[in-house]
C-alpha cells in the first residue's frame, strides 16, 4: 500500500505489512468503536499513501494491539530492566521514526495542520498503549493548542470545506470525548474545545447523541468543580448565577434524554445493530451519572448520594449492556479504546453508591472493561474504587464492634469483598456521613504534594518519597459546636502505579 515508505529490509518489510492488516482488521474498530469505523479505517489508511509518519504511527498501534491480544503489557520487566521481544523492538523503532519526521517537518513549516491533528491522535493512542499517561496527556494538550489556532481558519473558510467538515465532526470530537476524562488535571483548556449548540429536541443519530452527551460530560463536572470550590469557603447562601447555571445544565440534560428517548423508539422500529445497541446502553449510564452529579453538587453532604441507588443500578445495568457489545470474539475487550467506554460512570458508581451489592457489582464490570480507556487505567480506578470500599466498611465494623453491635459480614457469592450487613434482613446498612469517604487524590512525595498537604501529613508513615499516597476526606463533626468541617487522612497506597504526574478524573 506503501511501498516507498518501507524499510530496505525484507523481513521488516513483512513485519510492517504484517502491523498494518492487525491495524486494519483488529485495532481500527477497538480503537474507535463502531461511530468512526470510518475514520480509522478508511481516512487514516488514506493519509498514510502520501504521510509516512502516518504510516509508521498506525504500524506501531497494529502491533502494539497484537502485542496485547493476551493481555499483556508492552514491556516484559525484569528487576529494573524492560526486556524487549522483536514486536516491542519495532515498536519503537516505528514510534520513534514517526515522531522524528513529525518534527522535522514542524522544525521546517512544512506540516499540514490536518496532517498534525492526525498525527496527534495517533502517538496519544500510542503513549496510552505504553502505559505512558502523562506523555498522552502532554501530546493531548498539544492537540488542543493545536485546536484552538485552526479554529478561526475553519470559521473563516480558510480550510478546505472537506478538511473542515473532518476535523470539526470527527477528530475534533475525538479531544472533546478524551477532554471528558481530563477535567481534573489542571491546566487543560477543555471547556475552550466546545462549541455552544443549544438542546436539541431531535438526534439524527447515535454519534449526534454522543457528541452532546459528551459536551455535557463537560459542562456538568465543571460545574461541579465550582461549586466544590464555593461551598469548600463556608458561603451561607449559594449565589444566584449558581442556581441558574444548575437550571440551565438541568434543561439541556433533560432535552437531551427527551431527544435521545425519541432517537431510541426510532431505532426500535429498525433492524438495530448489537453495537448500536451497546452505545444506546453506554449514553444511557452516561446520562445518569450526570444527573446524580448534577443534583448533588451544591451540597457537601456525601449521603445525599442514597436517593439516587435506583440510578447508580441503571448505570451497571446498562454497563453490563455495553460491555456485552463490545466484547470481541474471542470473549475479550479491547486493550484499548478512544471511544466513551463504561470506565468513568462505573468508578463513579464505586465510589459514590453505598448499596453493598450494586457497588461491588460496579467493580467487578469495571474489571471486565476495556484495560486502558482514554488516559486512563481500569486497573488503577478499580483498585481505588475497592480501597475507599474497604475504608468505609472498616470504619462501620469498629463502630459496630465499639457499640456492641452483632456485626455478620457475609460473602455475596461472586464478589471479593465482604458485603457489610448488621441488620437480621436484606436492608442496605446505613453508612454515616462520618464514615463516607469524599474527594481523593494519588500522590508521590518526590512528585509533589497536593495542596493542603505538609510533610508532617505523611512523616508518620515513615516511607520514601517514591512511596504512592492515597489522600481522602470525610466530612467530621466539630466537638464544639457540631458542625461539619472537611478533613484529609492520607493512608499508603501499594499498587504499581506509572508517573503521577496526572490526577485521577474526579467527581468531588
Amino acid at each position: 500500500m506503501l511501498v516507498n515508505s518501507l524499510s530496505l529490509s525484507p523481513n521488516t518489510a513483512s513485519r510492517e505489512r504484517r502491523a498494518f492488516a492487525y491495524y486494519f482488521e483488529f485495532a481500527a474498530s477497538s480503537v474507535g468503536g463502531g461511530l468512526d469505523l470510518d475514520f480509522w479505517r478508511t481516512v487514516v489508511p488514506q493519509v498514510c499513501r502520501y504521510e509516512p509518519a502516518v504510516w509508521d504511527a498506525i504500524i506501531s498501534i497494529g502491533a502494539l494491539f497484537e502485542c496485547s491480544k493476551d493481555g499483556s503489557n508492552l514491556f516484559v520487566r525484569q528487576g529494573n530492566h524492560k526486556v524487549l521481544d522483536q514486536n516491542h523492538q519495532d515498536v519503537l523503532a516505528w514510534y520513534s521514526r514517526s515522531v522524528s519526521a513529525i518534527r522535522r517537518r514542524i522544525e521546517n513549516g512544512s506540516v499540514d495542520a490536518f496532517v498534525g491533528l492526525i498525527s496527534c491522535v495517533l502517538f496519544i493512542c500510542i503513549e496510552a498503549l505504553q502505559g505512558d499517561a502523562g506523555g498522552a496527556l502532554k501530546l493531548f494538550a498539544q492537540g488542543v493548542r493545536l485546536i484552538l489556532a485552526l479554529r478561526p481558519q475553519i470559521d473563516s473558510g480558510a480550510i478546505p470545506a472537506s478538511k473542515a467538515a473532518l476535523l470539526e465532526d470527527t477528530i475534533i470530537p475525538i479531544f472533546v470525548r478524551l477532554a471528558a476524562g481530563t477535567l481534573a488535571i489542571d491546566g487543560l483548556p477543555v471547556a475552550a474545545l466546545l462549541r455552544d449548540t443549544g438542546t436539541s429536541a431531535m438526534f439524527e443519530s447515535v454519534k449526534s447523541a454522543r457528541q452532546a452527551i459528551v459536551s455535557l460530560a463537560i459542562e456538568i463536572p465543571l460545574f461541579e468543580t465550582k461549586c466544590m470550590a464555593l461551598l469548600l469557603s463556608d458561603v451561607s447562601d449559594i449565589p444566584h448565577e449558581f442556581i441558574a447555571r444548575k437550571l440551565l445544565l438541568a434543561t439541556k440534560l433533560r432535552s437531551w434524554y427527551a431527544a435521545f428517548n425519541n432517537l431510541t423508539e426510532v431505532l426500535c422500529d429498525r433492524n438495530v445493530s448489537p453495537e448500536q445497541i451497546g452505545t444506546a446502553a453506554l449514553l444511557s449510564s452516561y446520562h445518569e451519572m450526570l444527573y446524580i452529579i448534577l443534583e448533588t453538587c451544591t451540597s457537601l453532604s456525601l449521603t445525599n448520594f442514597d436517593a439516587f441507588i435506583p440510578n447508580f443500578q441503571k448505570i451497571v445495568e446498562q454497563s453490563a449492556i455495553a460491555l456485552k457489545a463490545s466484547r470481541r470474539s474471542d470473549g475479550t475487550q479491547p486493550p484499548f479504546t478512544f471511544e466513551i467506554s463504561v470506565g468513568l460512570p462505573l468508578w463513579f458508581t464505586s465510589l459514590r453508591c453505598r448499596d453493598p451489592r450494586t457497588r461491588r457489582t460496579a467493580l467487578t464490570l469495571l474489571r471486565q472493561a476495556p484495560p486502558v480507556q482514554g488516559f486512563y487505567q481500569c486497573s488503577i480506578g478499580t483498585a481505588v474504587g475497592e480501597r475507599i470500599m474497604d475504608l468505609e466498611e472498616s470504619w462501620m465494623n469498629m463502630s459496630a464492634a465499639q457499640h456492641n453491635i452483632n456485626a455478620t459480614v457475609p460473602r455475596p457469592k461472586g464478589h471479593s469483598h465482604p458485603a457489610p450487613d448488621i441488620t437480621s434482613n436484606s436492608k442496605t446498612i446505613f453508612i454515616p456521613e462520618e464514615a463516607r469517604i469524599g474527594p481523593i487524590t494519588l500522590f508521590r512525595p518526590r512528585e509533589g504534594l497536593p495542596s493542603g498537604t505538609s510533610e508532617e501529613d505523611i512523616a508518620e508513615w515513615n516511607l520514601g518519597s517514591d512511596q504512592v499516597y492515597l489522600r481522602f476526606s470525610r466530612n467530621e463533626r466539630g466537638p464544639v459546636d457540631n458542625s461539619w468541617r472537611m478533613v484529609y487522612k492520607y493512608v499508603p497506597f501499594d499498587y504499581p502505579l506509572p508517573s503521577l504526574s496526572y490526577e485521577l478524573p474526579s467527581f468531588d
